[in-house]
């Protein structure tokens, strides 16, 4: 976004650090405190065999399957859907700090107050908590191509890649962007009750995490390629999410990563056995 000017305007509306007060500061930092301790813990539950996908090379490329390796599904729903909140609140929690410290703000000042927050948070979290279900069965579909060849496998890793790229140019991922960007626009569009109850709080929460959804899902489909629990691929997707979220040129620098996912899907099409690079 820039102004009539062309100077580039501050992308999300939330206020600048150095405005922050104490309390905003202290909720920033109990975010980020948050986030290593689930970076420590998914580092804990990580499994080997979780952490390679079919653009990783889940298994040798000559084609034979990987013997005795515990797949995601036998590890059952219920321990990868608590895994997965852990992994979402590693990643996501630092990305949504200045959000929240913004949407705070204006809770205290309608009503909500930290209780709001929490209830904000909250619902934020349901959304990513009901898209591992999703998550889960996609696993198992990548899980069914890691025992075949590997050479169909990593193709559909690269389409999964090339489809992740070409999203990040379209305008469903540029709305979502800025919602995510945006407490503002969250108030507009769900009403002072947003700010003034919990339960208002808790909705627009959940309208929020739809539309952190909207923007990152692909890039979620990506992780579950590259290896579910990969700290690596983890750690690379959570940065581009943050840097989105939070810089000023945050949707150009979607549109350059979204090139890149393109470029790198293109080699694999052509070279399949590229795959090996990207573990």
């Amino acid at each position: 976004m820039t102004s009539r000017a062309g100077t580039p305007r501050r992308g999300p509306d939330t206020p600048p650090l150095r405005r922050w007060s104490r309390a905003e500061l202290a909720l920033a930092g109990l975010l980020f405190a948050l986030s290593a301790t689930a970076w420590s813990l998914t580092h804990r539950l990580a499994m080997p065999e979780m952490s390679a996908g079919i653009l990783t090379g889940a298994h040798p490329m000559d084609g034979t399957p990987m013997d005795g390796a515990m797949r995601p599904g036998a590890a059952g729903a219920g321990l990868f859907l608590a895994t997965w909140v852990v992994m979402m609140a590693a990643m996501m929690l630092p990305s949504i700090a200045p959000f929240t410290v913004g949407m705070t703000r204006l809770m205290r000042a309608g009503g909500a107050g930290w209780a709001g927050t929490a209830a904000l948070t909250t619902g934020y979290f349901i959304v990513w908590t009901g898209f591992g279900l999703v998550a889960y069965v996609v696993v198992l579909g990548f899980e069914a191509l890691a025992g075949g060849p590997a050479e169909p496998a990593a193709r559909v890793g690269a389409a999964v890649l090339l489809a992740a790229g070409l999203y990040q140019f379209t305008p469903l991922k540029r709305v979502c962007l800025r919602h995510c960007r945006s407490p503002a626009l969250l108030v507009l569009q769900h009403g002072q009750e947003a700010v003034r109850s919990r339960f208002g709080a808790f909705r627009a929460g959940i309208g929020h995490g739809g539309y952190c959804l909207g923007c990152c899902w692909a890039l979620m489909a990506v992780l579950l390629a590259a290896g579910v629990m990969s700290l690596i691929w983890m750690g690379a997707i959570a940065a581009v999410v943050a840097v989105e979220k939070v810089n000023r040129y945050g949707e150009t620098i979607s549109r350059v990563f979204g090139g890149l996912l393109a470029l790198i899907a293109v080699v694999v099409l052509v070279e399949p056995s590229v795959v090996a690079v990207l573990s």
